[in-house]
């Protein structure tokens, strides 16, 4: 790639001006979260830089991202880095270092005079508003100067619009010399909290951290709470900050049943399951539901600590009020005797739940019936028994013989030429006859109490079979029927019998064309035209991409692919290809896809 002009972006500092501003107020401190984002320089952390000395960013992040960096100078100017008018692609993948600058056409280098300078990197998985207005400012503009007020600029501008899934990191380095030094002992109460030191995240309490003389400040997470303390840290000695929480003290209060009222001290407090803060100390919980006898419970809670309740409500009993017609059946609970229902009805006191209830007497049908009874609940149910009458016969003769017989649903035997001789309650019945290679038959007689009849049945013979008739676009195609190869389908069709009431799957097959297919069936004797369009094979070859080295984003025809080593399949074609990786050259391609395996092999050569 032929050189550009190189520019020179001076990270200017000035070492006065940050002992007057809130760092709190500048740097941003981001929530622990599953998105993590890095940043650092090509020195270690703190390192020193001398005027004119190059200087290089790396970052990365463990998701793909969005990101933003700026650089935050002590005169309280803020300069935004990337994106920028040579490297604006800001969208990056996950677990991937990347360096800037990317591209050679400008650099980074020291200036005077002698201080401290931050960057910070910031980063979202979603394109929210502000990344969109600083990334159309920075490709606009050279490094545009964002704020001359740092303060103002972090509170008003980038903080309130921060939304979704964000996070960020800081780093600093020093100009000319590194200032005398000290230490930073971080506690909590309670200890575990995570802790964060001007931005940057250090680790749980407690944690001790080697800092620069002058003003910092911590932020400490710890469950729903987070407390910024702002310290100084003089040359040589150790300094104690200390983020003391608010520790609540509560009570989880969970029935059975679920949904209870629940008193606290004789105050409604909520439905069961619930959860609230108390004092600590004595008291007592009291739970209600109707149909449910109360249940209480007194207890101590310590300061601080989360104490469970838990309350079984026992169910009240249930009313059931039995009556029968006639009155003076015999009834039954779950299979077991409980009395006999007067005229006046039989009552009982359950358990709360469901039952079977029977009524029995001599000379009529038992009858039932299903109940659910609820705590405290009366429930009336009658049951009406009916008279048992004497049986009608059928004598059920088929023309042919030998068929099955089902009366009401039910089979009841095979017919012989003497017939078949059914018992059935008086009244109106169904009788189906079923043979093979026969239509079933259906008739509906009537048989009074006692009553013999004859009844005839003649079962017609099945036809079997029907005819596709098959037409294909474009004609000439191969015909199968059911995985069997029946003919060609020319331009005048196929004509095929098949078996009727059969669904039947019909495939036609051409060389360079999809097959195409249906599945249909045919009545007896019909004859059903089928017409049967196939399509042209889309051919698709397998694409094996490899860089060296590894790790390369893939772009095909513009659009980001994957990473190398990547396959991929794609239609035969001619596409562009592009790959590129930080610290190297772009290599482009032409990529022709005309056989099942294409393979590329790419060697990027590094951006001195």
């Amino acid at each position: 790639m032929k050189r550009s002009l190189i520019i020179v972006l001076a990270l200017l500092v000035t070492v006065t001006a940050l002992a007057d501003m809130q760092l709190k107020n500048i740097i941003i401190v981001p929530q622990p979260s599953e998105l993590e984002v890095k940043v650092w320089l090509n020195k270690p952390e703190g390192a020193v830089y001398q005027v004119g000395e190059s200087l290089n960013i790396y970052f990365k992040a463990n998701k793909s991202c969005y990101v933003l960096i700026y650089d935050i100078r002590t005169d309280g100017k803020i300069t935004l880095l990337f994106p920028n008018k040579y490297d604006s692609n800001n969208y990056i993948a996950p677990n991937v270092t990347y360096k800037l600058p990317i591209s050679n056409l400008y650099s980074f280098k020291v200036s005077p005079p002698e201080g401290k300078e931050f960057i910070q990197i910031i980063a979202s998985t979603s394109f929210i508003p502000i990344i969109q207005q600083l990334k159309d400012l920075g490709t606009k503009q050279m490094f545009p100067l964002l704020s001359d007020d740092a303060e103002n600029y972090v509170q008003k501008q980038i903080l309130p619009y921060l939304t979704g899934e964000w996070a960020s990191d800081i780093t600093y380095f020093y100009v000319g010399k590194a200032p005398r030094t000290g230490i930073a002992q971080l506690e909590s109460n309670p200890t575990g909290a995570h802790v964060y030191v001007d931005g940057k995240y250090i680790g749980r309490t407690p944690a001790r951290v080697q800092l620069d003389e002058g003003q910092h400040f911590a932020t400490f997470y710890w469950q729903d709470q987070v407390r910024t303390e702002t310290f100084v840290v003089m040359a040589g000695t150790t300094v104690v900050v200390t983020a003391n929480f608010i520790q609540k003290t509560i009570l989880n209060i969970n029935t059975t049943p679920s949904g209870a009222q629940i008193f606290l001290d004789g105050s409604f407090v909520g439905v069961s399951p619930l959860q609230i803060e108390v004092q600590p100390g004595q008291h007592t919980v009291l739970a209600t539901m109707p149909g449910y006898s109360a249940a209480q419970q007194s207890f101590s809670i310590s300061p601080g600590e989360t104490k469970t309740i838990n309350l079984v409500l026992s169910p009240e009993e249930a009313t059931l009020k039995v009556y029968s017609i006639p009155a003076g059946a015999s009834i039954y609970v779950n299979g077991q005797y409980r009395g006999v229902a007067p005229s006046s009805g039989l009552t009982l006191k359950l358990p709360p739940g469901s039952y079977s209830v029977e009524a029995r007497m001599s000379g009529y049908h038992s009858s039932s019936t299903t109940v659910t009874l609820n705590p405290g609940e009366t429930r009336t149910i009658t049951l009406t028994l009916v008279p048992i009458v004497r049986k009608g016969t059928l004598n059920i003769f088929t023309n042919p013989v030998g068929a099955s017989i089902y009366v009401d649903g039910n089979y009841v035997g095979t017919t012989r030429s003497t017939g078949l001789s059914v018992q059935v309650d008086p009244g109106t019945h169904t009788i189906i006859a079923t043979l093979d290679g026969y239509q079933d038959t259906s008739v509906t007689v009537n048989v009074g109490s006692g009553e013999t009849k004859r009844v005839d049945i003649t079962l017609p013979p099945i036809i079997r079979t029907g005819f596709l008739l098959i037409y294909t676009t474009p004609a000439n195609a191969s015909i199968y029927v059911d995985g069997r190869y029946v003919g060609v389908a020319g331009s005048s069709g196929l004509r095929v019998e098949v078996d009727a009431n059969v669904v039947h799957r019909v495939v036609a097959s051409l060389q360079d064309y999809e097959d195409a297919s249906v599945e249909l069936q045919v009545a007896p004797n019909e004859t059903r035209t089928i017409r049967l369009t196939l399509e042209p094979i889309v051919k698709v070859g397998t694409v094996s991409i490899n860089s060296s080295p590894s790790n390369a984003l893939v772009y095909i025809n513009g659009y980001l692919k994957g990473i190398t080593p990547l396959k991929l399949d794609l239609e035969y074609g001619t596409y562009q290809l592009v790959v590129l990786k930080g610290g190297y050259y772009v290599e482009v391609l032409t990529l022709n896809v005309d056989r099942k395996s294409v393979n590329v092999s790419v060697t990027l050569r590094p951006i001195q």
